[in-house]
């Protein structure tokens, strides 16, 4: 049988919810081909059998190989978003349904099923605690998700519980201060956030984003050199960066004047 036959025999099992039947009609197409492009829809169509018997794990994994396959179409993007909410992974639906409107604009359903998203990972985040985060890598998401929202005290609460759970230093535990010291930017803590530098610099002497949230505190308290210090630090590590060349010239414009 083609392709075409077999995935028209999955479709007919699956419109009469026998999604295991279904998945078998589509895995035998899959074999056919399994890394072709027109192998996407029917990654797509078996993530969906999985998902409505409940096999998450299932779902997700067959949403990828589509992506794979085909990664600008928005129905693998779509699937993977609807696995990771269904595992509780909102951070990750949320992105991956983000993914997906990038793909389609506009999309009705697409965004409807983000506003769901968006609104259960509000009402995580409220209820949320930092001291209810067992590990750093829950408090770091959650801490990510609260950036995003423009929540930045909170979230600083969660990359310090990162932080506080944290038994290595890292490049994870350079992150967390790094990304606490992004909160204390925001409010224009610039102290605290060059404190916070100090700690990921420590742990991590070519960590980019350190070095320029570093620089911009010191450009806040108009430490003019050790400002184009960092900010050269930085662009040696990692040239083209349009807010680093700003900085620079920014600087030297403030030392020669």
């Amino acid at each position: 049988m083609s392709v075409e036959e077999l995935k028209g025999k999955g479709n007919d099992a699956f419109k009469a919810k026998k999604f295991e039947e279904a998945i078998e009609w589509y895995t035998k197409a899959i074999d056919l081909d399994p890394k072709a492009e027109s192998s996407a829809p029917l990654y797509s169509n078996r993530a969906a059998c999985w998902q409505n018997l409940g096999k998450f794990d299932n779902a997700l994994a067959d949403s990828e190989s589509c992506i794979s396959v085909r990664p600008e179409w928005l129905k693998g993007h779509f699937r993977k978003g609807v696995a990771l909410q269904s595992m509780g992974n909102y951070d990750g639906a949320q992105k991956s349904l983000q993914n997906a409107l990038k793909v389609e604009p506009g999309n009705e359903e697409l965004t409807e099923k983000l506003q769901q998203v968006n609104a259960l990972l509000k009402e995580r985040n409220d209820k949320a605690s930092p001291a209810s985060c067992k590990t750093p890598e829950e408090a770091k998401t959650i801490g990510n998700s609260l950036f995003t929202a423009g929540k930045y005290e909170r979230a600083a609460q969660f990359y310090s519980r990162a932080i506080d759970l944290s038994t290595t230093r890292d490049g994870d535990l350079a992150n967390y201060y790094a990304n606490r010291a992004a909160c204390n930017q925001q409010t224009h803590s610039y102290q605290l956030v060059i404190d916070d530098c100090n700690e990921a610099i420590s742990i991590d002497p070519n960590h980019v984003k350190a070095l320029i949230r570093r620089a911009i505190a010191y450009e806040g308290l108009e430490k003019w050199n050790k400002a184009l210090d960092d900010y050269n630090k930085a662009n040696v590590l990692a040239h083209g960066i349009q807010a680093v060349t700003d900085g620079i010239r920014r600087c030297l414009k403030a030392v020669r004047g």
